[in-house]
């Protein structure tokens, strides 16, 4: 089951061993101070305009323990540290504010009981692994090598330094086991014969660019501001620094270039807009507008 909000692939890299995000943070949230998050009650219904519109520009400010949504409100869950992942984790169609606290290898879910599932140093990858048609808890471990994935055998698949990108690859309507290799500039699909296609330093986003129904393999290069779309001519659109954010922003169900520029907390959408919201030091975290407040 293959979900255009994929993910938070909020991707940032290091000078040094481009790691996600993701893992920088959980490598360092163990020596951040915990900061009490405020746990509001109510959610804020959505209309039906809103439900079928464009993903939101959103960020969550791990120094306060926010997610701050445009147009639609500000949010208290989590605390600084937490790794970002709203998903639709009950079933009901709706985006729940979620994170994972690497510091207590905990997934605390809004309006759910925290769960324990992983270690600090995890990567958290939720997808629909068995295709069930909902969110399964999953994290790729750097330091083994193998995913964990809740309710089923861990799986060696990769090695210290991949990047995990599990996506309906091949079509079939089940989520593939997948790594980007920099130190190869590989793409490693389970099930499937390596792929050269990047290079050391480049930051992987597979979407459908084209609009095909496939997922197209992806990279965004920093040190010359490029997309490289398997298939396509490159695009220069951002800078060194830029964290890539593609996502559906107009509504017309097609893959928008975009990056969020941490300098000046401003998101830069290709062909569309450019707009002001963050602060350096968040982390964008677009979904689709079906999100529970």
């Amino acid at each position: 089951m293959r979900r255009t909000h994929e993910d938070r692939r909020t991707i940032c890299r290091s000078a040094v061993g481009l790691l996600p995000l993701m893992a920088a943070v959980a490598m360092v949230a163990g020596a951040v101070p915990p900061v009490a998050a405020a746990q509001p009650t109510s959610r804020t219904q959505l209309t039906p305009a809103q439900a079928q519109g464009p993903s939101t520009i959103a960020v969550f400010r791990p120094s306060e323990g926010k997610w701050y949504f445009r147009g639609l409100g500000t949010v208290s869950y989590g605390l600084n540290g937490d790794i970002p992942e709203p998903r639709d984790y009950n079933g009901d169609g709706r985006i729940d504010l979620a994170v994972f606290r690497p510091s207590e290898g905990k997934w605390y879910i809004r309006g759910a009981v925290p769960i324990s599932y992983g270690l600090n140093g995890d990567i958290p990858e939720p997808r629909d692994y068995n295709g069930d048609g909902r969110i399964d808890l999953a994290v790729f471990r750097p330091s083994e090598g193998k995913w964990y994935i809740r309710g089923a055998v861990p799986i060696s698949y990769g090695l210290n330094g991949d990047i995990p990108e599990p996506r309906d690859y091949n079509n079939d309507g089940r989520i593939d086991l997948a790594v980007f290799r920099p130190s190869e500039g590989k793409w490693y699909i389970r099930g499937a014969v390596p792929i050269s296609y990047g290079l050391k330093g480049d930051i992987p986003e597979p979407r459908d660019y084209n609009n095909d129904g496939r997922i197209d393999l992806a990279v965004f290069r920093p040190s010359e501001g490029k997309w490289y779309i398997r298939g396509a001519v490159p695009i220069s659109y951002g800078l060194k620094g830029d964290i890539p954010i593609p996502r559906d922003y107009n509504g017309d169900r097609r893959i928008d270039l975009a990056v969020w520029r941490p300098s000046n907390g401003t998101w830069y959408l290709r062909g569309l807009a450019t707009v002001q919201w963050g602060l350096p030091g968040d982390i964008p975290v677009s979904t689709p507008p079906q999100v529970a407040l």
